[in-house]
């Protein structure tokens, strides 16, 4: 069996879940894994411990550094003997060079994609013939990113699988009974604008259920000064800083109910955090794991219109403890289709090892 390499920006607490599952079917010696880069600017993440693990570049994550990943991205397939080449995307010039020089030293290449928007362009006919010419198969993240897959990069069917998007389930499962009690919806996401957060809350204090529950946001990002200030009269509306992956469960297990309010989400590993620890979900119609997560347990509404929201809220002010219970097993029972086993197995079975 050929050694196999995944290539990430930077390798997070996400990726090391997918990558243990990996290594533990095709075993620990035959993957290895690459960072662009030494550091980034938003999650800050530690890769010093990972074995078989290389950094293409001492620049960070936000820097190009084009020439020197692919000189150390040539070396890794040339002196471990690499067959398989998992990489994380087209977005970046590192990739589209790397996707070409893999399939030149002879790498079935696989690519990791969330993207599901956009029309049959130009640009999109361009990456089409590229990706059908250079790449082999897809691992993408849903039903989103498979059709747009599928319809508009026009990649046939049998070359793409699901799930791309997972977390470690286990890592978030609740170890107790859910308690709707607690009455707190929480929303786990950066401070920016495409999160939303300002019209979440708005639509949150306008809505019944600010009556008799909490809204609690956590996260960083440049809005959260603003939204502080904006709102720090509102008793019933909490901003929290980022927390870390070890306390990330705890948050969860102390919500009632998650929601993310996003104009713009490729996939939204929150929810499946969420889902993971039992909550049910609201989801705005631009997030992208909507359509496969969403599903008998919760709601969804439409980003640009708060009435839409505030009828969700609504909607979760009338629901009964054993309705609340009802939606927690069904995201429990959903979300058992995206963990890091599955995409381990996907893996296996779109490279043919």
């Amino acid at each position: 069996m050929h050694n196999i390499l995944l290539v990430w920006d930077r390798i997070g607490d996400y990726h090391l879940a997918r990558v243990r599952a990996l290594r533990g079917v095709v075993g620990n010696r035959l993957v290895f894994t690459a960072d662009l880069a030494a550091a980034d600017n938003l999650y800050k993440w530690k890769t010093e411990n990972i074995e078989n693990h290389f950094v293409l570049s001492s620049k960070t994550a936000e820097q190009k550094d084009v020439r020197t990943r692919l000189k150390n991205f040539k070396k890794i397939i040339k002196t471990q003997n690499i067959k398989y080449c998992c990489l994380a995307g087209y977005g970046r010039i590192e990739y589209l060079r790397m996707i070409i020089a893999a399939k030149l030293r002879g790498c079935k290449v696989l690519i990791f994609s969330e993207s599901w928007y956009g029309r049959r362009t130009p640009f999109n006919i361009l990456k089409s013939w590229f990706l059908n010419m250079f790449a082999d198969v897809f691992l993408v993240s849903g039903i989103r990113a498979r059709d747009f897959t599928a319809n508009i990069l026009k990649i046939k069917p049998e070359k793409i699988a699901i799930p791309y998007s997972v977390v470690d389930n286990a890592h978030f499962a609740n170890p107790g009974e859910y308690n709707p009690n607690t009455k707190t919806m929480l929303c786990m996401a950066r401070f920016s604008k495409e999160k939303n957060q300002e019209f979440l809350i708005n639509a949150f204090l306008k809505s019944s259920l600010s009556k008799t529950w909490k809204l609690k946001l956590v996260g960083a990002g440049p809005l959260k000064e603003t939204l502080e200030q904006k709102f720090k009269e509102n008793l019933n509306v909490e901003l929290y800083n980022w927390a870390v992956y070890n306390d990330l469960p705890t948050i969860y297990f102390n919500s009632s109910m998650f929601v993310l309010a996003s104009t713009f989400e490729p996939w939204g590993l929150v929810v499946n955090e969420a889902m993971s620890a039992g909550l049910p979900v609201i989801c705005s119609n631009a997030v992208g794991a909507m359509p496969d997560l969403v599903d008998g347990n919760g709601y969804t509404f439409d980003e640009t219109s708060e009435e839409s929201l505030i009828q969700a809220f609504n909607q979760v002010d009338a629901l009964s403890v054993e309705q609340l219970n009802a939606m927690s097993r069904r995201s429990i029972e959903i979300i058992k289709n995206f963990t890091p086993e599955i995409w381990a197995q996907q893996v296996i079975k779109l490279l043919k090892i």
